[in-house]
This record gives structure tokens, sequence and C-alpha cells, in this order.
């Protein structure tokens, strides 16, 4: 049969079904065919300028809805990011870089350069991420410090929590609970040399610090390395290797501790002349015991020293602003 008001060139049978128009309380009808359409004809009936057209239209809308997500409101005026930026103040120092950002739950991070600033970026690969997320600031020798950020199909929600309108975090501020330092007798060795190194912790906040030294040998830990990011660290033999129990210090506010302790660079192994750190390990308030605690520690044990900023050599055990002593191994 033929239907009125249709094109002339569709054919329907005597049979049709009423299908309801979303968001209306209309209804219109279509026919079932059991013929074949004549070529082009689709594109010139009604059915295509009436239903199909603004069925494409209402798809096309979504996909843009989606692009520029609206708010819990509606409101899709709300601009998004792919970054996110801000700064990081140290006190106590004049060059800022070595701060870890991390984006908890994500597991990322980022360093800051030398004047502080850091940048967060996110990609396609995000777009699984929607919520509430916190950011957490860190390096061993400071307090930790946190902000939050909303992100929507992997995009950074601006003017939200602490993000602005430009997507930046105000400027982080982080305090200081310890000074790490030291010192070796010499700034140039041989192998076969005697070093005689000395530490040195300094509580800087104003409540008592937890300080433990693993494997203590006399005054420090037995654990003293020549370490350059280039090459291999090299563990110094301790010429000390009496065990104390004087393994944990609690510092009050304004008080230090300070160790001392002498190694021979041994010969048993070729070390590369070049500039090296003298350094040792001191853990603060427990802080990295086991990398197994979180994902965090995880992260800082396992990925900080590819991400790490500064000038070589640089020690890039985990976050820190020690002051530990360059020397020289010469031939």
């Amino acid at each position: 049969m033929k239907v009125k008001g249709y094109s002339n060139n569709l054919y329907f049978p005597d049979e049709w079904i009423p299908i309801k128009i979303k968001n209306t309380i209309h209804y219109t009808y279509i026919y079932r065919s059991k013929y074949l359409f004549r070529p082009g004809a689709i594109f010139q009936s009604k059915i295509f300028r009436n239903i199909i057209i603004p069925i494409l239209v209402a798809i096309l809308i979504s996909a843009c809805d989606l692009i520029n997500p609206p708010d819990d409101n509606g409101d899709n005026s709300i601009i998004y990011s792919s970054t996110l930026s801000g700064k990081v103040f140290l006190e106590h120092q004049i060059e800022h870089s070595n701060a870890l950002v991390y984006i908890d739950s994500l597991n990322r991070g980022v360093s800051t350069d030398s004047s502080g600033n850091y940048t967060l970026s996110f990609g396609e690969e995000d777009s699984v991420y929607s919520g509430e997320f916190k950011i957490i600031y860190f390096l061993n020798d400071y307090d930790k410090d946190s902000a939050k950020i909303v992100l929507v199909n992997g995009k950074v929600k601006l003017d939200t929590l602490d993000v602005d309108s430009e997507g930046n975090i105000k400027t982080k501020e982080m305090k200081q609970i310890v000074m790490i330092e030291g010192c070796t007798d010499k700034a140039e060795y041989r192998a076969g040399d005697k070093v005689t190194f000395t530490a040195r912790v300094t509580n800087l906040a104003n409540r008592t610090i937890h300080i433990s030294i693993h494997s203590c040998s006399g005054e420090l830990s037995n654990f003293v390395f020549l370490y350059n990011d280039k090459y291999q660290s090299f563990t110094l033999g301790g010429i000390q290797d009496v065990l104390t129990l004087e393994c944990d210090i609690y510092l009050p506010p304004d008080k230090y501790y300070e160790g001392k302790i002498s190694y021979e660079i041994f010969e048993y192994r070729p070390l590369v002349p070049d500039e090296y750190i003298v350094a040792t390990g001191f853990f603060i308030e427990d802080r990295l015991l086991n990398q197994f605690q979180s994902k965090f520690n995880k992260y800082v044990l396992e990925e900080w020293y590819k991400i790490h900023r500064g000038a070589t050599p640089k020690l890039d055990w985990f976050p820190n602003k020690y002051i530990f002593p360059h020397i020289k191994i010469i031939e």
C-alpha cells in the first residue's frame, strides 16, 4: 500500500504500531515493512526528518556533555582541565626541588623543580577516575601536607575544593621537622684511606621527634655509603664493629643528636674517581620503614628515584633536604 502523507518511494504493509516519543506526551506511528526501501528514499521521508534527525541531534548533545560534563545541577558551563599546577615553599631552604607531590589512589607523583613548581597531567587513561582525590606533599625531613581535588572523567574540576579557576592549588608552605647534616675530615680520598664521618640530627619542630638508627655501630649506623646516582652505591666498611643498643633516640624540641664513626674505603671493588655523597640512614617517626605498609611507601621506595630532580650527584633514596658532605675520590 502507499501511505498518504509520506513519500511514494516508501511502501508499507497494512500494519502500524504506536511509538511514544521520549520526554513528550505525544505518540506517533511508524509502519513495519517487509519490503525494501528504494535507494535514497529514506532521506526524503518525513520519518527521517521528524524522527531520525531529532534522535541524532540528541545523541550529539549527549556526547558534548561527556566532553564538558555538567555538574550536579546540570550546569555544563564549569570548566575542566587536563593539568593541575602548584608550588611548594620549603622552610629554611633557598632551593625548593625534590618535594614529592603524590596523588593518592592514582599512585602517581611528580617532583618539584628548583623553584618549587610542579605540574600533574591527566590523559585519556584517567577517564575512569571520578570523585574526590587527595594530593600528598612529602619530604622525609618535613611535615606532610595535603590538598583535595575533584576529578570528573579524568579531568580536574576547576574552582572546586583546593583548586582555583585557573587550575592551580595555593602554594604549600611545608614545615621542616628535623635538619640532617654531616661532614667529613677531608674533601678528597683514595681507595684505602680512612674516612671519619660525623652526622647530626637537629629537632626543629615543637614536639619530641623519634629517630631510629638501624644496625647501629657505635654512634651511627654501620651502613654508610659513598653515593652517586650514576653508579651503584658503595658501602664503606666500619672500623668500629661493636653493636650498641642505642638505636632509638627521642629528641626534644631544639635539641640535636650527633654521632661520629670512621670507615675505611676498601679496595675490594673498583670505585670510579668522581664526586660522591657520604650518606647514612635515619628513620624519622617510623616513616618509610616498610614498603608493604601502603602504596605510598612502596611508591617512594621503588619509584621516587625515577622522577627525582636536582643536581648530580643527588641522594635519591627518598624525598629529602639532607645536607650530607660531598667528597671526591681520586686515583
